[in-house]
């Protein structure tokens, strides 16, 4: 039998969409946004690594570029917000990062830290091959996502996690390649509208199917 707040966390998932029509009209709070991102900057990550960028894009115009480059998507433009998740291409300073904002986090000296910084190392480096490493970093980024979109239902503010778009127009766009970065995701944040959708019954597999204990 689910405690109150797990029975909670559940209700909220399965009221949870990925909302293909959004309200225009209806805006997210700051300080509910806020929480949003926050909820992801919080996400844990392989060895801490953190290899992630969160870009809130609210320009109108370039938004409308966004959208040309997500195939003529209404929601980006028509979302309360839309989210770029960008993870780091510039693997090579990885480590240095990690070893800084942990020294300066935990007061110490990065000398302190040798032993994590070999095991961040080691962790990097492990991942030799370009396209391996490119596919792990990326797949941190959907940590982050993951725990946002529970978060906005937590809060009863809809969501929708992209992957329909142009990865390299939306670097062009954003100016994301001179940063190091490269889009993955996107999430688009806000209020549903009269999607006929929403209310489907969730087609999900059994409880016994997907959960085993050994």
């Amino acid at each position: 039998m689910a405690s109150e707040k797990g029975k909670h966390i559940v209700d909220s998932l399965n009221w949870r969409c990925a909302a293909k029509i959004f309200d225009s009209g209806k805006k997210v709070s700051q300080e509910d946004l806020h929480t949003i991102l926050e909820s992801g900057r919080l996400a844990p990550s392989s060895s801490g690594i953190e290899p992630w960028k969160f870009i809130v894009v609210t320009n109108p115009e370039v938004r409308q570029k966004l959208r040309v480059a997500s195939y003529d998507q209404p929601k980006v433009t028509d979302a309360s917000h839309i989210v770029i998740i960008a993870r780091r291409t510039d693997s090579e300073n990885i480590s240095p990062d990690v070893i800084a904002r942990t020294a300066k986090a935990q007061g110490k000296s990065e000398e302190d830290l040798d032993g994590l910084k070999k095991m961040v190392d080691q962790t990097v480096s492990m991942k030799s091959d370009g396209d391996v490493r490119d596919g792990w970093i990326a797949a941190q980024t959907y940590i982050p996502l993951g725990i946002m979109v529970q978060t906005a239902a937590l809060l009863k503010i809809d969501t929708c996690p992209m992957e329909g778009f142009d990865p390299s127009k939306v670097n062009v766009i954003l100016g994301l390649s001179e940063k190091n970065l490269s889009a993955t995701t996107m999430l688009a944040i806000g209020y549903r509208g009269d999607d006929p959708y929403a209310d489907l019954p969730k087609t999900r597999q059994s409880y016994d199917e997907v959960v085993e204990f050994v």
